[in-house]
């Protein structure tokens, strides 16, 4: 078992960035802790060559950081394929992927019962995962350690929104598993209103479901001088940007006839529209953009890496988010964390943060016509977008950090379950 040993934590110096610093979240919030806590990650990574980098895996990484830098202990407990770790303060319990494979739901079963064997032996106060199926198996497996989950989705939700894309086998797994995680876990963290409702519908008692958001990392996402300029691109149109999955549920389709109804017709020289991804829908868009003949407005290109996401954000006037239904996008605290005001459909998860003229602006989820008016009114008037740049950093300092998150589930959640 490969191990790195916890080193005491350095000052702390992620808040000299400058203007992204995140100054004012109180870096090392002693304060806040009655005690020193031993807490236990469970990262089920999704590329286990780059812990920290993909999936949920950042998150977890993020949270683990934070507490190291509070003066508590962190242990990620994981299968990766590398010995280099996001952050060396972090002790990590690596160990070999099962024959079978790692993206599949024997090999998963596999790794979470060889997680559970790590974590008797490391007897943390508390074990903390980012996915229901992990804390599902950790609680049959008899776990006497109080469980966190923090989880973005429920599959319920799923179904009921109609977008499910799991396999009729794997739903009936995600269903068992987000009862029994449910019932089984001391805390179930909700990232937004939704979900607190979906995981209370699935058996978590209310008092056990906090509303907390997942937070951005301030080393990462901060405000970048002369961005267009770094990325080669030209100061005068309007620049939305929109970054994730291209499938149906965050209604790309609703922003590209919203595009072609606008009134006057938009002109490259005024709007670029920048979406950053891939997935199913991209075939479908890429037609609807050549039939409309909108291909001088909007442009298409691949992931772009972690690390230089805060200067597309930073480029944009705006991060654009026409979805149908999202527990809680994770561009927000990103877009936000760099200044970028939203422009979002009016549903939990964007609707919790956005307010009209103070952060961004909200239209009805699916509302194609109020989606032209919106751009319409930007392009005619793109000082309203640069107005609230402050008011949406300020915004995100304040509620949107993981030193802020972490705060809150410090106090929410670990200590109310270590407390006798």
């Amino acid at each position: 078992m490969q191990e790195i040993s916890t080193r005491k934590p350095p000052s702390d110096s992620r808040y000299e960035h400058g203007p992204g610093n995140g100054s004012g979240n109180g870096a090392n919030l002693v304060g806040t802790r009655q005690r020193p806590l031993r807490i236990a990650f469970v990262d089920y990574v999704l590329e286990p060559d780059k812990p920290g980098q993909t999936g949920l895996s950042d998150m977890v990484w993020d949270m683990a950081s934070e507490l190291v830098q509070r003066g508590h202990e962190a242990h990620v407990v994981a299968s990766y394929h590398t010995e280099t770790y996001p952050d060396p303060r972090v002790t990590v319990h690596n160990f070999p992927t099962p024959p079978i494979g790692y993206r599949n739901i024997v090999g998963q079963l596999w790794i979470i019962k060889r997680a559970a064997k790590v974590i008797k032996q490391v007897q943390p106060d508390i074990v903390h995962a980012p996915e229901y199926v992990s804390t599902a198996v950790l609680a049959t497996l008899g776990l006497k350690i109080p469980l966190v989950l923090t989880v973005p989705g429920n599959i319920f939700q799923h179904i009921q929104e109609g977008h499910n894309i799991f396999e009729w086998h794997f739903v009936q797994v995600l269903k068992w598993a987000a009862r029994t995680s449910a019932r089984s876990c001391g805390k179930v963290i909700a990232s937004s209103k939704e979900m607190k409702y979906w995981w209370e519908w699935s058996g978590s008692l209310p008092e056990n479901t906090p509303w907390i958001p997942n937070g951005a990392n301030i080393e990462r996402f901060y405000p970048v001088e002369h961005a267009r300029e770094q990325l080669g691109l030209p100061d005068g149109p309007l620049l939305l940007l929109f970054v994730g999955r291209f499938s149906k549920e965050k209604g790309l389709l609703d922003l590209i006839y919203a595009l072609k109804q606008m009134q006057p017709e938009p002109r490259p020289e005024q709007i670029q529209v920048l979406l950053v991804g891939k997935g199913d829908q991209q075939p479908e868009l890429v037609q609807t953009i050549r039939t409309y003949g909108l291909d001088s407005i909007v442009t298409m290109r691949p992931w772009v890496p972690k690390d230089e996401l805060r200067t597309w954000y930073s480029a944009a006037d705006a991060l654009v988010l026409p979805s149908h239904t999202e527990g809680f996008s994770r561009t927000i605290p990103e877009a936000m964390c760099c200044g970028t005001p939203v422009i979002g459909s009016k549903i939990t998860g964007t609707e919790d943060h956005v307010q009209d003229y103070v952060n961004g602006l909200l239209f009805p989820a699916r509302d194609r016509v109020a989606l032209a008016g919106v751009l319409e009114q930007v392009v005619a008037q793109p000082g309203i977008l640069r107005q609230i740049r402050p008011q949406t950093l300020a915004y995100a300092r304040e509620h949107l950090t993981w030193p802020r998150v972490v705060e809150r589930i410090i106090t929410e959640v670990y200590h109310p379950l270590v407390q006798p």
